[in-house]
């Protein structure tokens, strides 16, 4: 009888931890974007004065709306050229509020796909968020990667999509939710939030029509 009691209770013990093991794996997100906006008539690869007002408002938007990330990833630029450079500017206000470091994804101008799927596969602690700024027409190669085969090109003039993956496990088929920056810069807990910078106008976020 004893025996029983013994077996049972290893039996919940096991089961317990398994437990555990799958919530600590779970809550993993995904936060993908493009880099802020440009001014193609500049002729340079930097964000234009409006995309460096975006890339300052979604420094507070994204922890007081969705939580303080765990990594800050940014498409790779080029060291000669500084083509790409963007996204990893779009990054910078970001990591300075957060006091996270931004890691430049080597590979992804050739293989975005297979960031996505190491990103799904990946074990992660419990509300682990990883922000990524990418380049638009990567975006849905890499969403691929991340279990979304259906994600529609981004138009070269859309700059305001905010794409969240919400993976209950590793590998598991991702809860895709996609948001519009310009109305999440409305909401309540972007508004009442707080940075080293004032917010700019909610006028400079008026998307355009792609």
């Amino acid at each position: 009888m004893n025996l029983l009691f013994q077996l049972i209770g290893l039996g919940l013990l096991a089961g317990m931890a398994a437990t555990a093991a799958a919530q600590d794996a779970a809550a993993h997100e995904v936060i993908l974007m493009r880099h802020g906006d440009k001014d193609s008539k500049r002729g340079d690869y930097n964000l234009s004065p409006a995309g460096f007002q975006r890339a300052l408002a979604l420094a507070r938007l994204i922890p007081a709306c969705f939580g303080k990330p765990s990594g800050i990833t940014t498409f790779e630029l080029d060291p000669r050229s500084s083509k790409n450079a963007r996204s990893y500017q779009s990054a910078v206000p970001l990591g300075v509020v957060t006091g996270v470091n931004i890691r430049i994804a080597e590979g992804s101008l050739r293989d975005s796909f297979g960031i996505g799927q190491r990103l799904r596969q990946a074990r992660a602690d419990q509300d682990s968020r990883t922000v990524l700024f990418w380049e638009h027409r990567r975006m849905p190669e890499l969403a691929r990667g991340l279990g979304w085969g259906a994600m529609p090109p981004i138009a070269d003039n859309d700059f305001d999509q905010m794409i969240v993956f919400r993976f209950a496990a590793p590998g598991a088929v991702p809860e895709v939710t996609t948001y519009r920056q310009s109305e999440l810069f409305r909401r309540s807990c972007f508004l009442n939030a707080t940075t080293p910078w004032s917010v700019p106008p909610m006028a400079s976020f008026t998307p355009q029509q792609p």
